[in-house]
């Protein structure tokens, strides 16, 4: 097979007369997108592919081609303008650059300078040089002219349905691969291009064929309403990708400890920022790895209005994914825990604000009109199982009976009602200020069980100091006093366990899948407690071959490896 054509010849004459007043000074092919004129799209497409020489004929305003291109150049590719003091339309110009074709140039792709398109152009070549054709047009199932009638054999029988054919009619792209003795036939005269297929649809059938084309975009942009509407979209910014000290000048703050992220995950960069006046606030650019990401403020502003401690959104600019939050110190429960005496006011706050949280943060969520992350459920349940044996488990499959005990959780746990739960209630997650526990990191909030939140606290896999276990029995009183139970306290024991279980599964899944998948090493460190909180979690509510497994799994010493 032949290689890829290495000219390729733009169209860029035309007068724009759809696209006035736009076009009055600027040919249509230049006119910019995203910053740069719209033709060098096709360029870079062409050039990918191995086009290193453009042929762009020009008419109306040709010092502007001159001006974009100035060196004849666009990369390591030669651009040669030929100019058409009378218009030629698209056969004429063709016919009008094909002196300029060497013979080496066996091909050549013909390409629209105003339209856009994604076409897998090398796929088009391949399908063009097997078929011999003379001419190969790009088409669409779909689109505001399907008018080229192509048979199933993909041979072109009429265009603009001249000749009266009823073969499947599909739209024509406005890019095309011909041979150079086409081109070199093709009249010199002012006529579409149109008009020479047809004279060799005629005259040869089976000589012109088609390539279907099935990328995701394309566009010929044909009025000033569709172009302004595609611009809008190509210019429309990248969530997430702004440079952190630019997010930070847009709202009158600088970096504090340069570039670099406080911290990070889950498609969020934390960064602390300072005004002139010496006011700091946190810095969050996000970008839409996970949807979540995407209501942080708003929920962040209805459970503050709520009256629930959680970080002020000062500002937020949702298109270029950008938060200013209040910022709450860097004390959190996890620092706290490494003082000699357990922090049992800090925990007893943390969960008061759990409380308020469960009480009252679905109602605000709801007044507010957000549409929250996918509420806890059998799919949810069964997703978090999965990813510990994905992960934790690398793919073994658990046995039946092993399977059927992790099932019951999420039977137990989705026979309670449901409140809104902060999802990842662990120890980094809570900051404490002036005596007081702030809750943060809640993008991922859903209705769940209640005691959800309850058992990510009491069994944080962060935690690893001493006496944990029997802190664990004032935390579980504490969280009975906080939610009201009126039940036995047997049930709400036995509930938290489950609830746990459940947690934990997903909490190992997360570390093995960072630290193995993801390079995360210092995620490894965290598996084997977190596999001994499992295996006390799950025989204190029954599921004996969970608790067998996960104590086996933590005596693994190539486990956070």
């Amino acid at each position: 097979m032949p290689d890829f054509p290495k000219t390729a010849f733009i169209l860029g004459a035309g007068l724009g007369t759809r696209l006035r007043p736009l076009t009055e000074r600027c040919p249509k092919p230049l006119l910019p997108l995203a910053g740069r004129p719209m033709v060098e799209r096709a360029l870079t497409r062409l050039y990918a592919a191995g086009t290193r020489r453009f042929l762009i004929n020009t008419h109306h305003c040709p010092e502007a081609w001159t001006q974009a291109f100035p060196t004849g150049r666009w990369q390591e590719a030669e651009i040669r303008f030929v100019h058409e003091p009378e218009l030629l339309e698209t056969g004429g110009g063709l016919a009008n650059i094909a002196k300029h074709l060497t013979p080496d140039d066996a091909h050549l792709v013909v390409w629209n300078g105003d339209i856009l398109s994604d076409c897998n152009l090398a796929e088009a070549f391949a399908h063009h040089a097997a078929n011999g054709a003379e001419a190969t047009l790009v088409v669409r199932e779909k689109g505001p002219n399907a008018n080229v009638r192509i048979t199933d054999d993909g041979f072109v029988t009429d265009l603009r349905d001249r000749l009266g054919k009823t073969d499947p009619a599909y739209q024509y792209t406005g890019v095309c691969l011909v041979t150079r003795a086409f081109a070199q036939g093709v009249p010199l005269a002012v006529e579409s291009l149109v008009e020479h297929f047809l004279r060799r649809v005629q005259a040869t059938p089976g000589s012109v064929q088609g390539y279907l084309d099935t990328s995701a975009h394309w566009h010929d942009l044909g009025t000033v309403e569709e172009y302004q509407q595609v611009k809008a979209e190509l210019e429309k910014p990248v969530r997430g990708a702004i440079a952190a000290a630019d997010a930070a000048a847009r709202f009158g703050y600088a970096l504090t400890a340069g570039d670099a992220p406080l911290k990070g995950g889950s498609g969020r960069r934390f960064h602390r920022v300072a005004k002139p006046d010496g006011a700091t606030a946190m810095l969050c650019v996000y970008d839409d790895a996970r949807p979540e990401n995407l209501i942080y403020g708003q929920l962040g502003h209805a459970l503050f209005a709520a009256g629930i401690n959680v970080p002020q959104v000062l500002a937020e600019d949702a298109d270029t994914g950008v938060l200013v939050l209040e910022d709450l110190g860097d004390v959190d429960l996890w620092s706290l825990t490494n003082q000699p005496a357990f922090p049992w006011s800090a925990y007893a706050s943390a969960l008061e604000q759990v409380g308020h949280l469960h009480r009252l943060g679905a109602e605000a969520a709801q007044k507010a009109g957000i549409q929250l992350m996918e509420p806890f459920g059998d799919k949810l349940y069964a997703w978090e199982r999965q990813y510990f044996t994905d992960n934790v488990l690398a793919g073994r499959k658990p046995d039946r009976d092993l399977q059927n005990e992790m099932a019951t959780l999420a039977k137990e746990l989705g026979a309670r009602p449901q409140v809104l739960v902060h999802r990842d209630l662990q120890s980094q997650n809570i900051l404490m200020r002036d005596g007081q526990a702030w809750l943060i990191d809640f993008q991922g909030a859903r209705l769940g069980c209640q005691f959800y939140d309850y058992a990510s606290l009491a069994f944080d896999p962060y935690l690893t100091c001493k006496d944990m276990d029997l802190w664990r029995i004032d935390l579980e009183d504490q969280a009975r006093e906080v939610a009201d139970w009126k039940g036995s306290l047997d049930e709400f024991s036995h509930l938290l366990h489950v609830a746990a279980t459940q947690r934990l599964l997903q909490a190992c899944g997360a570390y093995a899948f960072l630290g193995r998948k993801q390079g995360r090493a210092d995620f490894l460190a965290h598996l084997p407690q977190g596999l001994r909180n499992l295996a006390i979690a799950a025989s204190l509510c029954g599921k004996r071959r969970i608790a067998r497994l996960a104590t086996e799994l933590a005596a693994d010493p190539a486990l956070s490896r």
